[in-house]
Parts: structure tokens; C-alpha cells; sequence
């Protein structure tokens, strides 16, 4: 009896080793597993990124399409604000126009990159050269550090386009002297460009149709003569 009571109890204790080892082993996998998606910064990606990446460069906003509406700039304008509320932290955007972590906006839209007084823009920033025009601000707030290389603005970018597009018109709402909005242009129309882009292949193998050779045609056989009667 001794020695079964003591089989018993040595048995029971391999069994709870073994089930507390594979419980700290799961607990351990499912708080790892846990904090994987939390690491880094979100940034939400516009839907569809995986089918534009095969379908070539995005077009440019056609801006005169766009903001030509009086009611749909109205709206765009409003909800501009509402996307560069992120922004306040670092850039003033009130007619007082003070430079904070970054420049003051008010007036940028057609303002020449780098140039507001007193504030320290980087050597890139300086360097750059251009004057943010509706384009190259689409640009910038798209990928500040791909357009200018260097760049101090840690802003990550608005990766969708219809946010680009309300803070660029609630940019321009507040800027005096914006350039004209442009004539509307056709090629930058997404269903024109897709037609093109279908007639394309359609063209290509119109054009390299073969037409018939000179010897093939002097080769053709004429029909025989009728018979006499």
C-alpha cells in the first residue's frame, strides 16, 4: 500500500509540472501575440492601396473639377479643418499667424516653400526651391519626406486623397492671395484615363496589324474560265 500511495503521489507531481510548464508557455505565446499589432504609429491606408500599386501613379487631383462647384468647395473647405485639426499642435493657422513647432499656415497656399519670416526651416526645406501650389501640396501632405528629402516635419501624411484634397481647400480658404483655381482637366478625370488606358491595347494591336503581301496577291489564283458551249 506504501509503495502504491507513493507511486501515486510521484505521479501526481510529474502531472502538475507538466500542465504548469505548457501554462506558462501558452500564457507567455498570448501576451506576446497580444502586442504585436500595437507596436508602431497607425496610419490608415486607403482602400484599395494593393490594386492602385499594379494600376501605375495616381492621378493628380483635377482641382478645377474639384473646387470649380461653389457647394462642393463649401463642403471640401469644412471638412479640411476638421482633417488639420491634427495639426494645430505644431502650426498656427489664425490670422495672427505666429510660427510655433512649425511654420504658421495662413496664407501658405502660393507662398514660396521655406520663405515665411522668422521661422528656421531645415536646409532641405530651404533647398526646395518651389511654391506650394495646389500640386506640390498634395504632394507634401502626402509624404512630407518623399517630396523634400530631409525634411525636419515628422508628419507621417494623409495617405487618402479625399483628406488631401478638404485640407488643401480649407488651406486655400485662408490664404489671400491662393492662386486661381485651375481650368478643369480632362486628362486628370479617372474615367477618361481608365478609357484610355482600355483603348490602349485595343489601338496597339490595330497598329500592328499585318497587311497582306504584293506577293501574295499576285499569287492569288484567278478563277477558271467559264467552259464553252
Amino acid at each position: 500500500m506504501k509503495g502504491s500511495l507513493w507511486f501515486n503521489m510521484a505521479a501526481g507531481a510529474v502531472l502538475a509540472t507538466g500542465l504548469g510548464i505548457m501554462g506558462m508557455q501558452m500564457f507567455s505565446d498570448n501576451l506576446y501575440a497580444s502586442n504585436v499589432e500595437a507596436v508602431g504609429y497607425p496610419v490608415d491606408a486607403e482602400e484599395g492601396s494593393s490594386a492602385s500599386a499594379t494600376k501605375g501613379p495616381e492621378l493628380l487631383p483635377n482641382w478645377g473639377a474639384l473646387f470649380g462647384d461653389a457647394a462642393q468647395l463649401a463642403a471640401y473647405q469644412a471638412n479640411g479643418e476638421k482633417v488639420t485639426k491634427v495639426c494645430q499642435s505644431c502650426h498656427d493657422f489664425s490670422a495672427a499667424a505666429a510660427n510655433k513647432t512649425g511654420p504658421a499656415l495662413a496664407g501658405v497656399v502660393g507662398r514660396a516653400a521655406g520663405s515665411y519670416a522668422g521661422f528656421g526651416y531645415s536646409a532641405p526645406m530651404k533647398a526646395f526651391g518651389q511654391s506650394w501650389s495646389y500640386d506640390q501640396l498634395n504632394s507634401f501632405l502626402q509624404s512630407p519626406k518623399k517630396l523634400v528629402d530631409g525634411t525636419s516635419m515628422s508628419f507621417a501624411g494623409l495617405p487618402k486623397a479625399e483628406d488631401r484634397i478638404a485640407a488643401i481647400a480649407y488651406l486655400r480658404s485662408i490664404s489671400p492671395s491662393a492662386p486661381a483655381i485651375p481650368a478643369p482637366d480632362p486628362a486628370r478625370d479617372p474615367a477618361a484615363a481608365a478609357a484610355a488606358t482600355e483603348a490602349a491595347p485595343a489601338n496597339a494591336v490595330a497598329g500592328n496589324a499585318v497587311a497582306p503581301t504584293a506577293a501574295a496577291t499576285t499569287n492569288a489564283v484567278a478563277p477558271a474560265a467559264a467552259p464553252a458551249h
